[in-house]
């Protein structure tokens, strides 16, 4: 992963996982930007997360 996009609607909810995002990418962390909204279009969904990847040849 090279950059990751995260949307929530409980900041505090998502950096109580945050341990487990550290297992995943070890040392090499994405770029990252997180962002905190009032709502989703979906009135239910509280986290939306976009990933980009690099693959080599």
């Amino acid at each position: 992963m090279v950059k990751e996009n995260l949307y929530t609607t409980d900041m505090e909810a998502v950096k109580k996982y945050n341990d487990a995002r550290k297992v995943f990418y070890k040392v090499d962390f994405p770029a990252a930007t997180w962002v905190q909204i009032s709502r989703f279009f979906m009135y239910d969904a509280r986290l939306e997360v976009e990933l980009i990847a690099h693959l080599p040849k």
